[in-house]
C-alpha cells in the first residue's frame, strides 16, 4: 500500500530550461561546461547543492571562477532561476489533490537561490510558496546529501517515518530513480518537463489495487 510520493523539482514541478540558465552563468563569466550538468552539478556548484559551502561563499567562488573582484546574491540568484521555465499551476493543484490521500514530499537536489524563490509568494500564479504544495521539502543543501547517493533517501525516509515499500519517488532521472528502487523504493521515471499525473494515477491503482 502507498502512502507517500516523493517528487523530484526541475522538469518535474516546475518545467526547466537549462539552456538559458547556462547562458545566464556563461554571461556573468563562468564556463559553464567546467561545472554544470543537465541533471547534477560539479566543483563549487556541487558544493553549494550538498552544503559544504553557504550562498555567500558561493557569490565568492563565482566571483573567482568568473575573473571578477565580486557577485552579489540578486545576480547569483538570477543565474540559478535560469533554470525554472515556468511552474504550471496544473500541476501545483495535482499536489494538493494528492495531499488528501499520500504523504507529499519534494526531494530535490538545489540550492539555497533556487530555494529561496520557491519558498516565497513568486513561486506561484496563486501568490503561494512551494510549501503550500507539500507536507515536507527534502533539499540536498539542507540535508548534505545528494541524488543519486542513497543517503539522501535514507534520511528522508527516517525524517518522516516513512517505509521504502510504501513510497513512490518521481523524477525525470533514470540514474535517480535506479538508486531510490535499489533501496525498496517504487520509481517513476518521466521524460522531463512531462504531464506526470496520469502515469502517476495508473501506478497508484496498480499499487494499491484500486
Amino acid at each position: 500500500m502507498i502512502k507517500n510520493i516523493l517528487f523530484d523539482m526541475g522538469g518535474v514541478i516546475f518545467r526547466q530550461n537549462s539552456e538559458e540558465a547556462f547562458r545566464r552563468f556563461r554571461e556573468a563569466g563562468v564556463n559553464t561546461d567546467e561545472y554544470m550538468g543537465e541533471y547534477g552539478q560539479k566543483g563549487f556548484f556541487l558544493d553549494v547543492e550538498t552544503g559544504k559551502i553557504d550562498a555567500g561563499e558561493f557569490c565568492r567562488r563565482m566571483a573567482e571562477a568568473a575573473g571578477r573582484e565580486s557577485v552579489s546574491w540578486d545576480e547569483a540568484q538570477y543565474c540559478w532561476l535560469g533554470f525554472i521555465r515556468d511552474v504550471p499551476l496544473s500541476r501545483l493543484h495535482n499536489l494538493l489533490k494528492l495531499k488528501e490521500e499520500y504523504h507529499i514530499c519534494l526531494l530535490s537536489n538545489t540550492n539555497p537561490f533556487i530555494m529561496a524563490f520557491t519558498r516565497s509568494d513568486k513561486f506561484s500564479d496563486e501568490h503561494k510558496p512551494i510549501s503550500d504544495y507539500f507536507d515536507t521539502l527534502f533539499c540536498s543543501y539542507e540535508m548534505q546529501a545528494y541524488k543519486p547517493e542513497p543517503d539522501i533517501f535514507l534520511k528522508a525516509l527516517a525524517a518522516d517515518g516513512m517505509k521504502a515499500e510504501e513510497t513512490i519517488f518521481v523524477d525525470d532521472s533514470l540514474k535517480n530513480i535506479k538508486a531510490a528502487e535499489a533501496l525498496g523504493i517504487r520509481g517513476l521515471h518521466v521524460a522531463p518537463d512531462e504531464d506526470w499525473m496520469e502515469k502517476l494515477t495508473a501506478l497508484l491503482h496498480i499499487c494499491n489495487g484500486l
